[in-house]
C-alpha cells in the first residue's frame, strides 16, 4: 500500500479541546513527515492560515474531522466524489458516526494511515428541488434529507410518488429519507427500521402522519421517492443532514434517492456496527456507555 501522507484536519473550534488535540495532532503527524493542512476556520481559531473544505477534501488523502456527528457529517458530504478518506474522532456527544474517541485519537490516525483499518464506501442521498419545472437547488446529504414546516406546529400536506406510482396524499408534521447511515438517526427516532451499514437503499419515514397506516417504505439503491409540497400554515423547508437548508413553496417538486457520488469512511475493527448500536443507542435494552 503506498504510504498516506497528505492529511487535512477539520474541526468544530466550539468543541472544549478541539484545538488541543489539533495542535498535538499537527506536532505528531510533522514527527512522521506527513504533509498537514488544516480547514479555514479552525486554522483560523489556531491563529494559522487555512484552506476552504472544498480544496482541502480535493487535496487530501486522509480527512480527520475533530468534533461530534455534525463535524463528521460536514466532511463526509465535502468528501463525496473524491479519493480521499475520513478518520473521524469524537470530541462531542454521541459520536455515532465517528470511528474513535478522543482517548483514541493517536492510535486511530497512526493505524488509519499505516493501512491497517479497512475503508467502506457510502453512497449519499441526492436532492433536486424544481419550481414551476426549473431545478432551483441540488444538494447532497450523507444521513437524510428532511422536509419539514419551519414552525414546527403546522403539518405539511404532500403527494408522494415512488416505484411508478401514486402513493397519494401525505399529511405530517414532514417526511425523512434516509440512507442506511442515517437509518440509525432522526428516521429511527421517527420509527423507521434500522438497515446495516453496507445495505444500499433508502428509508422513507413520515414524521407524525395524521393516518396510522402510513409507514416506512424501503426503496432500492435504483429508486426515488417523488414529493409535491402543496402547502402548509408555516413556511416548509427541505434539510440535508440538517445543515444545509432549501426554502420549499406550494408546488415545488422534490426527487430524493441514493446519488452515484460514494465517500469512504475508516472503520474501526474494535467497534463493529452492532457494538455501536448497543454501546451508543442501548440496542436490545443493554446499557448505553461511552465508548
Amino acid at each position: 500500500m503506498k504510504p498516506l501522507r497528505r492529511v487535512a484536519i477539520l474541526g468544530h473550534t466550539g468543541r472544549p479541546g478541539v484545538r488541543r488535540a489539533v495542535a498535538h495532532l499537527v506536532t505528531q503527524l510533522a514527527r512522521q513527515h506527513r504533509e498537514v493542512r488544516l480547514e479555514g476556520d479552525l486554522a483560523r481559531a489556531m491563529g494559522e492560515p487555512g484552506v476552504p473544505v472544498a480544496k482541502l477534501a480535493a487535496w487530501c488523502e486522509v480527512l480527520v474531522a475533530l468534533g461530534g456527528d455534525g463535524t463528521a457529517l460536514k466532511a463526509a458530504r465535502s468528501l463525496a466524489g473524491r479519493r480521499g478518506a475520513l478518520l473521524a474522532i469524537n470530541l462531542g456527544g454521541l459520536g455515532f458516526l465517528t470511528a474513535a474517541e478522543e482517548r483514541e485519537m493517536e492510535p486511530a490516525v497512526r493505524a488509519a494511515l499505516a493501512g491497517e483499518w479497512p475503508t467502506i464506501r457510502r453512497r449519499l442521498i441526492a436532492a433536486v428541488v424544481k419550481r414551476r419545472g426549473r431545478v432551483v437547488h441540488r444538494g447532497l446529504a450523507v444521513n437524510d434529507a428532511v422536509a419539514k414546516t419551519a414552525g414546527g406546529y403546522s403539518a405539511l400536506h404532500m403527494r408522494m410518488r415512488a416505484l411508478g406510482s401514486e402513493l397519494g396524499h401525505l399529511v405530517a408534521d414532514g417526511l425523512i429519507a434516509a440512507s442506511a447511515a442515517g437509518s440509525t438517526a432522526y428516521s429511527l427516532s421517527a420509527g423507521g427500521p434500522l438497515l446495516a451499514p453496507t445495505l444500499e437503499a433508502l428509508v422513507v419515514t413520515p414524521v407524525c402522519p395524521h393516518t396510522i397506516a402510513s409507514r416506512s417504505l424501503v426503496l432500492s439503491a435504483t429508486d426515488a421517492v417523488e414529493l409535491t409540497v402543496l402547502g402548509s400554515f408555516d413556511p416548509a423547508m427541505l434539510l440535508l443532514d440538517g445543515q444545509d437548508k432549501v426554502a420549499l413553496e406550494a408546488g415545488d417538486e422534490i426527487e430524493l434517492g441514493l446519488s452515484r457520488a460514494s465517500v469512504r469512511l475508516f472503520q474501526n475493527p474494535a467497534r463493529p456496527f452492532t457494538r455501536s448500536l448497543q454501546g451508543k443507542l442501548g440496542w436490545q435494552g443493554s446499557a448505553r456507555r461511552s465508548m
